[in-house]
């Protein structure tokens, strides 16, 4: 599958296995880091290279997921977007029955459940290349395109994900409550209808060209 240039992102970074004894690696996590490198498909896929290199010894891991979050890039953005950006999640699975996820969400600290509605999707097989990434992840690949309310950003708790078949509550990401840098200029609050209209074509143009095909052709 190729993706092609993804426009300026902010890219997750370190992974964190949860080992068992005698059961290897059952879960990658991606802890939050922030960069401003645009987020390419090279880029991805060079990410899913390393955590291949890294965690090999414990091959097969049923599962990987790595994200990217698209912000808004002004308040006035920001209010024209009525409250929210875009994530990006990729997922490699053994198991193409797992894919793709039957649901994206965030669960507050307090319990509450937000689920981030999808967009678009697509989904395949890694390329030849990748044979490494496939010996350890899985050869099955989707990438899925989501509704992200930037309030999610700054509120502590997880996010999760629920794949098709044997996985529940698998997290992707732990969000601590800090303020990300790209968000200091801005005055969060609960998010309004999801956007749409040429204010929400620009943004998703701009930070996600690698699914304006799709989205044209729904």
């Amino acid at each position: 599958m190729k993706i092609p240039n993804i426009g300026p992102w902010l890219l997750a970074a370190a992974l964190i296995p949860a080992i068992l004894p005698g059961q290897g690696v059952t879960h990658v996590e991606v802890r939050q880091g922030w960069s401003r490198n645009p987020a390419t498909d090279a880029e991805m896929t060079d990410r899913l290279r390393a955590a291949a290199s890294q965690y090999r010894q414990y091959a097969p891991i049923p599962r990987i997921a790595v994200y990217n979050i698209g912000y808004p890039s002004t308040p006035a953005e920001y209010e024209a977007l009525n409250g929210y950006g875009a994530i990006v999640v990729t997922v490699v699975a053994q198991d193409s029955a797992e894919l793709p996820l039957t649901r994206l969400y965030f669960r507050s600290a307090s319990g509450a459940e937000t689920e981030l509605p999808v967009v678009v999707y697509s989904c395949g097989r890694l390329a030849p290349a990748d044979a490494p990434v496939a010996a350890t992840f899985g050869e099955n690949r989707c990438d899925a395109l989501y509704f992200f309310p930037v309030l999610i950003a700054i509120t502590q708790g997880d996010l999760l994900a629920d794949f098709a078949v044997r996985r529940r509550g698998f997290r992707i990401e732990q969000f601590s409550g800090e303020v990300p840098p790209a968000l200091t200029r801005f005055s969060i609050r609960q998010p309004a209808t999801r956007p749409s209209g040429s204010a929400w074509t620009r943004f998703l143009e701009r930070e996600f060209p690698a699914f304006s095909s799709l989205l044209s052709a729904r």
